[in-house]
């Protein structure tokens, strides 16, 4: 696998919003696919989250946890001590918006087979899709890659072995653990996306709009600190709020993949806003604040 380059993150650059909708989440999704198995090579960077948290940090969790109501889990892995661990690991969500994540590592993996560049149409829906969430993009680029049986590959390349790709996207269930691989694959790398494709895939998790830069990010006081994030949300069957959040931190004297998943809120703002309370608690420690 490739190694963590001494200058993780590129600067922030421009990227492409001047069309699309801001989408308020996955519409049309019918019920959980139906499971596929796909054999691939590969061997994932990210440990196991296997392990727990120190104890004092999941006494503040469990303080957290009871405090709240709600069910919610976390995994992070720091890049330094190659240590992972996660709360609440047996937690299943629904995926979400968080699916478009490895649909654009797809799209990257494909590039990089091909040997050859993005597409302008690419790089416009690529870009609608992660800073926008722009449902009817990632439609578009769903197909374009040919949807579940691509994606699938993509986990299995991951190392993802607990969330199943289907023909409806975001409509499956996942858990930390799978969404830590995913997030980690965008920050640090892997030796199936050339380097300019993974930089590019950071610079996009970097540039969210405004709307959507909660989540992961929340707690975070150290200016010095760089974040990139991607954000989904989702109703399930009984109306209940599924909100999650995967990303990356780095800088502040700490480099590392964190997720936050939470279900059955009664309304998407409650959801956030339980969301960046963990999220909080868990960047406070990690950067000393």
């Amino acid at each position: 696998m490739s190694t963590l380059r001494t200058n993780l993150l590129k600067p922030a650059a421009a990227v492409l919003l001047s069309t699309g909708l801001i989408a308020t989440g996955v519409t049309g999704c019918t019920g959980e696919p139906a499971p596929q198995t796909v054999t691939v090579p590969g061997s994932p960077a990210t440990p196991s989250a296997s392990s727990e948290p120190e104890l004092a940090l999941r006494a503040e969790l469990d303080r957290y946890a009871a405090e709240t109501g709600v069910d919610f889990s976390v995994a992070l892995y720091e890049y330094d001590s190659n240590s992972a661990w996660s709360y609440h690991p047996d937690g299943r969500y629904l995926e979400a918006s968080l699916v478009k994540v490895p649909i654009l590592l797809t799209l990257l993996r494909q590039a990089t087979e091909a040997e050859r560049e993005l597409t302008p149409e690419e790089e416009q829906l690529a870009e609608l899709m992660i800073c926008q969430s722009d449902n009817g993009a990632t439609d578009e680029l769903y197909a374009l890659i040919g949807g579940a049986e691509e994606l699938q590959r993509t986990y299995g390349l991951l190392g993802v072995t607990d969330t199943e790709a289907g023909d409806v996207w975001g409509a499956n269930e996942t858990n930390a653990e799978d969404q830590l691989r995913i997030a980690t694959a965008v920050a640090r790398g892997v030796d199936w996306i050339r380097d300019g494709l993974q930089d590019y895939a950071a610079r996009l998790l970097e540039n969210v709009v405004p709307e959507q830069a909660w989540g992961i990010s929340a707690g975070i006081l150290n200016p010095l600190a760089e974040v990139g994030l991607k954000n989904g949300w989702l109703q399930d069957d009984f109306l209940a709020w599924n909100v999650g959040s995967l990303g990356f931190v780095v800088g502040a004297g700490a480099e590392y993949s964190v997720v936050v998943l939470t279900a059955g809120t009664e309304s998407l703002d409650e959801g956030i806003a339980v969301l960046e309370g963990a999220a909080a608690i868990v960047n406070h420690w990690e950067l000393g604040q």
